[in-house]
């Protein structure tokens, strides 16, 4: 019975200990999966053994009386390994009673900055471990997770045994309450050489499994190497758990936000169009060789001998349809209808739209542009649809390496509208090559390109190819795009860069700039805060001068009054009796003048406040007996004052 892949790839770990998955599944798939082919590839010839092999290996039968100290060490263990308990029928050959051979174990388990050496029988299960490990540590076992394993699928009662251990073996153990490091808390590059853990439950198949993968590994390849474990097929793989981000799947792990180091995912088998065919008639309670007959017209090797016209087919674009997005979104619903849902997926916009997602894009984003033109009445069609555009492998690489957009040219008017939008787009030298297609020569598929700023076909590919030459000369395509491709792609990064520097340049003189114009602002600000702060001070040192002035003439005026209502100084050969008063003044100066001894106070007080010193900021002072003649009754005589014949006195600032 040949074994699964499942099976192949779990031997060829186990045998080189290798795991890393794709790195395995590399190997595997360089050996066409012949297990032994690749052990050759990577292991020495004498360590080649397969787990599987295992099964028919003799069990020697130990006697009791025939056992001595010395062949205990030699005799083989009574336990089978885990992987001859499968579902083969292989015969089990008993082993008489006898003492089994137990290797002692050297475990080491490294937790945090402590490592503690075990010594465990082999024939203890791993349950045995965890709690020497809780007895050290304190940690349950149910939270504890050991890393370091040789094989990844194995519970709590899984015999040390079976797991083929070496002498020496060194696990880390982390627990369930430790902090996983968060995706987002990571940078990219560190993330692109890190491992991620997949927990996959596969529920068509109803396993699990635990498989790393590295960061720079894409969703599409992981789809691929899963299509290896579980023989499910990249278009009928439904998955539950991916990231929205991981809707593209040219993505990798780094790039999208899973968490680490584990993620958990749900696997299912999506139902193909055939089979979902047969469960209908099963269900309608039809007989089993109606079943059978069913079975036959939905097989597809039966149909690809179907031309079009033994069978009334709707054309994948109706002659009369409205628009180009109406026929294209008809086009991709009837190619399914015929021909399943495996095929390529086809662009659902115009062709000026295609063009736009493909050829039109910036030099590192382009891809070719694949035309596949249809046509009902060409003998080819079934048989290339069938067995060449629709197969798995063309499809991936449809998927992976172009844009694919489709035309029906089997009515005369949808002809002759494609034919129009291709000259409008491509030119008329495409447009008549596309014209000159023979019919039998129909479906085709064109290659169009976009090289230097131009946009050409760059290669026709006829439906009466082979699969090989169909693969072959779209890989062709591809590499003569991407030689094409990459001098435009480094001239673009180049021009990105100067583009980027002369950005970085503009911004930062446009910041200067800026910064200019606002210390120009702020300067001008404050001269007109200057001058306008000198305005209003000059403009109250006027005010202060004029009210000065007014005040002065005000002063003036009062001391001109009094003036005028003195009497007249009498003369010094005056007949009547005069005083002579001089008044020293607060600056030092003198001013003196004649007074009638009749005279009161109040003239000689009036003197004094004529010359500008009123009485109300100033004191007149005699000096002996010293008094404020300001306080003393204004209408006393000089004589009575006795301030004759001469007096000096002080005017003093009050």
């Amino acid at each position: 019975m040949e074994e699964s892949r499942e099976q192949i790839l779990a031997d060829f770990q186990s045998c080189t200990g290798l795991d890393d998955l794709a790195e395995c599944i590399m190997h595997l798939e360089a050996a066409n999966w012949n297990l032994l082919e690749a052990l050759n590839s990577v292991m020495p010839q004498e360590t080649q053994t397969l787990p599987s092999e295992h099964r028919n290996i003799p069990i020697e039968v130990i006697d009791d009386s025939s056992y001595t100290e010395t062949n205990s060490t030699t005799s083989r263990p009574n336990i089978l390994p885990e992987s001859a308990h499968s579902d083969h029928d292989i015969p089990l050959v008993c082993v008489e009673d006898g003492p089994p051979e137990i290797r002692i174990l050297n475990i080491s388990v490294k937790y945090k900055d402590k490592i503690i050496c075990l010594e465990i029988p082999d024939t203890e299960s791993i349950a045995s471990i965890k709690t020497a490990l809780f007895s050290e540590f304190g940690i349950l076992p149910c939270r504890q997770q050991l890393c370091g394993w040789k094989q990844n699928h194995f519970t709590d009662d899984t015999i040390l045994s079976t797991l083929r251990l070496p002498s020496q073996t060194t696990l880390i153990l982390s627990t369930a309450e430790t902090p996983s490091v968060s995706n987002t808390q990571l940078s990219f590059s560190d993330k692109l050489n890190m491992m991620f853990k997949l927990h996959i439950t596969d529920e068509s198949n109803n396993k699990d499994y635990t498989l790393s993968f590295p960061g720079s590994k894409t969703i599409q390849e992981i789809k691929q190497d899963i299509y290896a474990v579980t023989n499910i097929p990249v278009r009928f793989q439904q998955w539950i758990g991916w990231p929205e981000s991981a809707a593209d799947e040219s993505m990798t792990l780094a790039a999208i936000d899973i968490n680490f180091p584990v993620h958990n995912l749900l696997l299912k088998r999506k139902e193909s169009l055939a089979s979902k065919k047969i469960v209908d008639i099963m269900s309608s309670g039809s007989s089993g060789d109606e079943f059978e007959d069913a079975n036959e017209c939905v097989d597809v090797d039966d149909d690809i001998f179907q031309t079009s016209s033994s069978r009334k087919q709707t054309s994948l674009i109706p002659e009369n349809i409205e628009d180009e997005n109406s026929a294209l979104v008809h086009l991709n619903m009837e190619f399914i209808n015929r021909y399943g849902d495996c095929h390529p997926i086809f662009f659902q916009g115009t062709l000026s739209d295609a063009l736009q997602h493909s050829c039109q894009r910036p030099a590192n984003e382009r891809k070719p542009l694949i035309i596949y033109l249809h046509h009902d009445s060409s003998v080819l069609t079934n048989v290339f649809c069938t067995q060449l555009l629709c197969s798995e492998t063309i499809v991936t690489y449809l998927t992976q390496n172009f844009v694919t957009w489709g035309w029906d040219l089997t009515h005369e008017v949808n002809k002759t509208r494609f034919l129009t939008a291709v000259t409008q787009q491509l030119g008329v030298v495409a447009a008549n090559a596309i014209q000159n297609i023979a019919v039998d020569h129909l479906p085709a598929l064109i290659v169009i390109t976009r090289i230097r700023s131009a946009t050409e076909v760059l290669t026709v590919i006829p439906g009466n190819v082979s699969l090989d030459e169909l693969m072959t000369r779209l890989i062709h395509a591809v590499e003569v795009f991407n030689n094409e491709l990459s001098s435009e792609i480094l001239q673009e990064q180049a021009r990105l860069a100067r583009e980027e520097v002369k950005r970085e340049q503009d911004a930062a003189y446009e910041a200067s700039l800026k910064a200019d114009q606002a210390k120009e602002e702020a300067r001008r600000l404050e001269l007109e805060e200057k001058n306008k702060r000198e305005q209003e001070e000059q403009m109250e040192l006027q005010k202060l001068e004029e009210m000065k002035k007014q005040e002065e003439a005000i002063k003036e005026a009062i001391c001109q009054s009094l003036a005028e209502q003195l009497p007249m100084e009498p003369p010094e050969d005056s007949p009547e009796s005069i005083s002579h008063i001089r008044i020293r003044l607060p600056c030092g100066e003198y001013i003196d003048r004649r007074f009638l001894l009749s005279s009161p106070l109040r003239f000689l007080l009036m003197f004094v406040a004529s010359k500008g010193y009123p009485m109300e900021e100033y004191k007149v002072l005699a000096n002996w007996p010293r008094r404020d003649l300001t306080t003393l009754p204004q209408e006393h005589t000089l004589g009575e004052l006795k301030l004759y014949p001469k007096e000096t006195l002080t005017l003093e600032e009050r």
